[in-house]
């Protein structure tokens, strides 16, 4: 009695507190994330910053009921189990139709039907296609992910990577052994997925051609 009856009083005095909490988290949330840098690649628009201000809604009623000396509990093991698919559903629903809605990564306008079919420009629409994501770890002119290198000059750097392999062949390889492939970029995580397992050999020759190309 005197261990719950302290914990129950160390609650209290958190609660107490609380509201300062909140309000500083608010601050975070409405005015320190919508200075994040474009460059990062993050976006975190209307909708995001609703999400987390509704979870950090819901974490303080949380800790409110934590306060409660008497709590409600469901009174059998379906009602056990319905609460919790409850929030789990409700929770990832939620952040589902947020990051639909507005997604955390920039996405490139899409490709025109009309454009001409060459490597060149197939490259570039698998390149900024939502499903092979390259977009979302690597930059091009600007626009991108910065969780990979750059690529806006690939084609200079590229021939003086592995000795023996010219730019075409190297990237070529890269691309289909990813992080398996015997160079690692220093500056970087090596977790590129092997995209020859993905992509057919023609696609990865249209990449490079992208990559390789003077007017990205």
């Amino acid at each position: 009695m005197a261990v719950a009856a302290t914990a129950v009083g160390a609650t209290r005095r958190m609660l107490r507190g609380l509201p300062r909490i909140a309000l500083a988290l608010l601050g975070v949330i409405w005015v320190v994330l919508p200075l994040v840098p474009e460059e990062t690649g993050l976006r975190f628009g209307m909708a995001f910053r609703v999400f987390f201000t509704a979870a950090l809604v819901l974490g303080a009623g949380f800790f409110w009921l934590l306060g409660r000396e008497r709590l409600p509990i469901p009174r059998s093991t379906a009602g056990v189990l319905g609460s919790i698919a409850l929030v789990y559903v409700a929770t990832v629903g939620f952040l589902v139709a947020v990051a639909t809605v507005s997604p955390q990564f920039g996405l490139p306008e899409a490709t025109e039907d009309g454009a001409a079919n060459d490597a060149v420009t197939r490259g570039k629409a698998l390149f900024w296609r939502n499903e092979s994501a390259c977009f979302q770890c690597h930059a091009i002119g600007g626009r991108g992910g910065t969780r990979g290198p750059e690529l806006t000059d690939v084609g200079a750097r590229a021939g003086a990577r592995v000795p023996g392999l010219v730019a075409e062949a190297y990237l070529a390889e890269k691309i289909k052994q990813g992080m398996l492939h015997r160079y690692k970029v220093p500056e970087y995580v090596p977790m590129m997925p092997p995209f020859g397992q993905i992509f057919s050999d023609e696609q990865v020759e249209d990449l490079v051609a992208y990559l390789l190309s003077p007017a990205k």
